[in-house]
């Protein structure tokens, strides 16, 4: 599969410039930093949850990071749950399975972006395939998050993970 169509649209109906960075096959917004020579400080990663009243919603942190729970709700005022499997192959038809864009607005989906995102100069973020990754600036990303519900939700890796590490 290529890059999601449905992203592709978004981003030409926002103005948002955009390139392409190719790598080899990798699974998860880690791997595919990695892959593609990224620093994993510019990668975000969406993560797709469920609130208590049954509606999804994406959260976009930094790729290196996890969701804090606690912090999310208390947020959004509601509770939330990782979304199951059969959730997000309806909401990315068009991107495989593992590699969700960072940009729920394309999708339709409410989105909530953590702090530490906005302040990126540069971004990258999954394409909707796991050959390829969408790099934007951060001034760019930031316009199309403009409306977008915000806060500090992310929790950085352990100093001594295999992750910090790469």
């Amino acid at each position: 599969m290529a890059m999601s169509i449905k992203l592709k649209q978004y981003l030409d109906q926002h103005n948002i410039p955009f390139d392409t960075v190719h790598h080899s096959y990798a699974e998860g917004a880690t791997q595919s930093a990695i892959a593609s020579h990224v620093p994993l400080a510019q990668m975000a990663k969406a993560v797709i949850l469920e609130r208590d009243d049954g509606k999804s919603v994406m959260a976009v942190l930094p790729a290196a990071d996890t969701v804090d729970f606690q912090r999310l709700n208390y947020l959004i005022h509601s509770q939330v749950q990782l979304a199951k499997e059969g959730v997000l192959a309806r909401w990315f038809d068009d991107c495989d399975p593992g590699a969700i864009p960072a940009l729920g607005e394309a999708y339709a989906l409410d989105t909530l972006v953590d702090d530490d995102v906005l302040g990126m100069a540069d971004i990258y973020m999954e394409s909707g395939d796991h050959r390829d990754l969408i790099h934007m600036k951060g001034d760019d990303f930031r316009r199309l998050a403009s409306r977008w519900q915000h806060g500090q939700f992310s929790v950085k890796p352990d100093p001594w993970s295999r992750v910090e590490r790469m």
